[in-house]
């Protein structure tokens, strides 16, 4: 019987060995019930994945779809119905000490990097993290990315990295792993299988334990500035640098840690560069880096930054007005939650309300009013992002010094609802950054808003990878053997229409980059093109020398297809298996 018969069928299937909770996932408390759930799903034809922390678009963590849902896209809490299993690894998240003294350490696969703000199994916590706990023995990782809400398996098997290319996501040193035949076996660095392990994306197997070698603990200390992108900018954005500004590429390259934000709409042409390099690890005098305050006027810049983007991205009146109201009330829950947390105890529920109210009104008033001709926002664009993005006066950057933990992860500030954000994630040798950085300005010269959108660009780098289906895989001598320059572009999470599909937004982008002979890779867990599948794989193929290999692998661990969803089969074969 099919996976997708069986969802069909589900009512007529036997009793899973463990119970299926109401929230739709499986909830193993061992490896055995892992097992026993893996057993299970290959003896009746049904298929299993493993969920992390939603990061990823919906239709790579989970099985597949049953009558379109999950919608494609990150975040996405309520897995598909059937009798397919989903599992959820919230049970497993135990952070165990093999040698104190010199780093070495383990963790079950749920535990998450830091706390996050949306888990739904309302377990993860600062204290229970990973990163906290290992902060507490001195410990620490060479890098983490824009956010620590996601779990250890999660980050490592998407391929995910940080912003540097002088140091990697490298601490790893084994896996535990579950294959599809319900053998438990631990896979360790010098293991033939272990360049494949470290981006597996879940089709070797269910990792449910993981090893590592940290790190001393160390702090961060950087700036941000807002620039234009001319000569004021101290970058080359364009060009091959000289003694006074570097090139992209070599800020890139050189700086240890390292993000820019690109707004290129005409008009308003700026960029946010953010940097930090390593300090001595100090718990004094710490000025944390916060995109937002964590407080009512953070909270306030984001649900008005909210109301800008659900404008400019939707037409709809009814449509405008139904997300101003979902963003009011994850306004109110933020706001009761800090002020619930402070003096203000179990009053500030209840008064945060006020707030929620004012809000409303100011919303409401705004959405019908620059809602009511559509495309109004879009001509007042270049009046109203300067407010959000002010170019950073003479001397005066954003300065931060900070735990590493706590500063590095640059975004995790940013509330995933009223900032809700999408993104394709190019990655391209950066050697090739000035060229593809001409490239996109040229696009958006010819072709003004179209290209641009209404959103930025986010621009950093990663170090060359040994894992085999990773985007900066490199085998030592090719032209990926420098690191990569990665290029995200952003899409508002609650725009109309889809950016990925056949002619749509992102589209051009990767257009451009294969019209222009430049070699590019895709973060798996973000937006990939959603058509032409036999071409796509070939692409893939022809770019991922090692893509062959780890199908290889992937076959002998899973001959009955358990963790081989449509979605996968589509995109690495070119089509399913069984056609």
């Amino acid at each position: 019987m099919t996976a997708a018969a069986a969802g069909e069928q589900g009512d007529t299937m036997p009793t899973t060995p463990i119970s299926k909770a109401s929230d739709g996932f499986y909830h193993p408390a061992s490896e055995a019930e892992v097992i026993d759930l893996v057993n299970f799903a290959r003896e009746n034809g049904l298929q299993l994945r493993v969920r992390g922390a939603t990061h990823s678009v919906a239709l790579s963590i989970y099985t597949d779809p049953v009558g379109g849902l999950p919608v494609n896209q990150t975040l996405e809490q309520v897995p598909p119905t059937g009798a397919n299993i989903d599992v959820a690894l919230d049970r497993m998240m135990a952070l165990t000490w093999i040698d104190v003294a010199h780093g070495i350490v383990a963790a079950g696969a749920g535990i998450h990097l830091g706390f996050d703000p949306s888990d739904p199994f309302h377990t993860s916590t600062l204290a229970n993290s990973f990163l906290y706990q290992i902060y507490l023995k001195g410990w620490a990782l060479n890098i983490v990315g824009g956010i620590t809400h996601q779990t250890i398996g999660g980050f490592t098997g998407t391929g995910s990295a940080g912003g540097s290319v002088c140091y990697a996501f490298d601490n790893v040193t084994a896996f535990r792993v579950v294959d599809g035949l319900g053998q438990a076996s631990w896979i360790e660095r010098g293991d033939p299988a272990f360049p494949a392990m470290l981006t597996a994306v879940g089709l070797l197997g269910v990792v449910t334990e993981m090893r590592f070698q940290l790190i001393p603990m160390y702090n961060v200390t950087g700036t941000e500035v807002t620039t234009g992108t001319g000569s004021d900018c101290p970058i080359d954005l364009f060009g091959p640098g000289d003694a006074a500004r570097p090139s992209l590429a070599k800020f890139l390259t050189e700086t240890p840690y390292s993000r820019m934000t690109w707004w290129p709409q005409k008009g308003c042409e700026r960029v946010q560069i953010w940097q930090a390099s390593r300090t001595a690890a100090s718990d004094t005098g710490l000025v944390p880096y916060q995109e937002f305050t964590q407080d009512l006027g953070g909270q306030a810049k984001q649900l008005m930054a909210s109301l800008f983007f659900v404008l400019l991205g939707n037409r709809s009146l009814l449509t405008i007005f139904g997300l101003l109201f979902k963003n009011v009330s994850q306004f109110r829950c933020n706001v009761a939650g800090y002020w619930s947390s402070g003096l203000l105890g179990a009053a500030g529920a209840l008064l945060a309300w006020i707030p929620a109210a004012i809000g409303a009104l100011v919303l409401g008033a705004a959405g019908l009013v620059l809602g009511f001709i559509p495309g109004t926002m879009r001509h007042l664009f270049t009046t109203f992002l300067p407010l959000f993005n002010p170019i950073t006066g003479t001397g005066k950057p954003t300065r931060f010094s900070d735990w590493y933990w706590r500063s590095l992860c640059m975004d995790n500030t940013a509330d995933d609802v009223l900032l809700g954000t999408e993104f394709v994630e190019i990655w391209l040798p950066v050697q090739h950054t000035q060229r593809v950085m001409t490239l996109l300005q040229g696009l958006f010269d010819a072709q003004g808003s179209a290209a641009t959108g209404y959103f930025a660009l986010e621009i950093y780098a990663a170090a060359p990878s040994p894992a085999w289906i990773n985007p900066s895989y490199s085998d030592g001598a090719d032209v990926y053997q420098d690191g990569v320059s990665r290029f995200d572009v952003y899409w508002y999470r609650d725009n109309a229409g889809a950016p990925n599909h056949a002619h749509d937004f992102f589209t051009q982008y990767w257009d451009l980059l294969r019209a222009n002979g430049v070699p590019f890779r895709f973060h798996w867990g973000k937006f990939i093109p959603f058509y032409d599948f036999p071409g796509w794989a070939k692409y893939y193929a022809d770019n991922l020398p090692k893509l062959g290999n780890f199908l290889t692998l992937r076959k002998a661990r899973d001959p009955a297809n358990v963790f081989f969803t449509e979605y996968w089969q589509l995109r690495l074969l070119g089509k399913r298996v069984d056609d």
